[in-house]
């Protein structure tokens, strides 16, 4: 199977990243390709979802096999060269874009000629890739914002989702860091020792800490705090509830206490923040 789409030049210029050529091969154990320095003046991405085949590290360069949960981007105007194997063919879907964006991978390839990476949420990628297929058949100028901002999400996710290639077991943890926050974030408002938390992830408390600051960007029980303000601010924006009762069923074991970690974050305490953004019932 063959899915090719060429994306017609945006009428509006201020995407901050926009496709030229996208699709899917599946199946297709012709699919290879040699391009000289200078040839695909744009951003060349593959994610590899079932498969093996092979990268050229550089012109002249070691052959690299990759295979499914595999992926490269080359830069602008780079050497390229790649193919998938004759008997193991891959399912691969490939985007060619457009970018200003300054994430970090885009630099690495800038830098290096290109990077290879390995990448989890693989079903999240397929769903991204098919809506942007589903938008440019037939094409229509309309669907130009829509078209960007999936590739930008596509892009994104591949940050939080994606290590260099030798980097998978770094990309395992990072996924059990992730896995742990969202079940803490679900159940906030039950008890939280960073025990129990480090055994969401398998890891001791020590690892634990370090990995959840890496990955999330503050503390555990910074994290736990700011995930049970959320749970207030939606009990004070859609119910009628005291104060006191929203502070149990978010988790604080006092209201004071409370009341102060809430106006500390939101800069306003519970009551004025129900009055900006709730139903402006009297709370007691």
């Amino acid at each position: 199977m063959r899915e090719h789409y060429i994306v017609p030049s945006p009428a509006f210029n201020q995407y901050v990243c926009y496709p030229d050529l996208l699709g899917r091969y599946n199946a297709f154990p012709q699919h290879a390709e040699r391009r000289e320095q200078g040839q695909l003046k744009h951003y060349n991405l593959h994610l590899i979802f079932e498969g093996s085949g092979y990268v050229r590290n550089g012109s002249g360069g070691e052959k690299l096999q990759l295979r499914a949960g595999d992926g490269f981007l080359f830069p602008k105007n780079a050497f390229q060269e790649y193919g998938s194997s004759a008997g193991d063919a891959w399912d691969v879907r490939w985007i060619h874009f457009e970018t200003q964006i300054p994430l970090p991978m885009l630099r690495e390839a800038d830098e290096t000629g290109g990077w290879l990476f390995t990448f989890s949420n693989r079903e999240r990628f397929m769903q991204l890739t098919e809506e942007l297929y589903a938008l440019c058949k037939p094409f229509e100028t309309s669907n130009e914002p829509r078209i960007s901002a999936l590739l930008y999400e596509v892009l994104v996710e591949l940050v939080q989702h994606s290590e260099r290639l030798e980097g998978s077991s770094a990309l395992e943890k990072q996924n059990a860091i992730r896995v742990a926050a969202d079940q803490i974030r679900h159940n906030c408002a039950e008890p939280w020792s960073l025990e129990r938390m480090a055994g969401l992830a398998g890891y001791s408390t020590y690892h634990f800490l370090r990995l959840f600051q890496q990955v999330m960007g503050k503390t555990p029980n910074h994290y736990v705090t700011e995930c049970r303000i959320d749970a207030a601010k939606l009990l004070l924006a859609t119910t009628g509830l005291s104060v006191t009762e929203i502070s149990a069923r978010s988790g604080f074991s006092q209201a004071s206490y409370f009341i102060r970690v809430f106006r500390s974050s939101e800069g306003v305490s519970p009551k004025v923040y129900r009055m900006i953004y709730g139903q402006g019932a009297t709370l007691h």
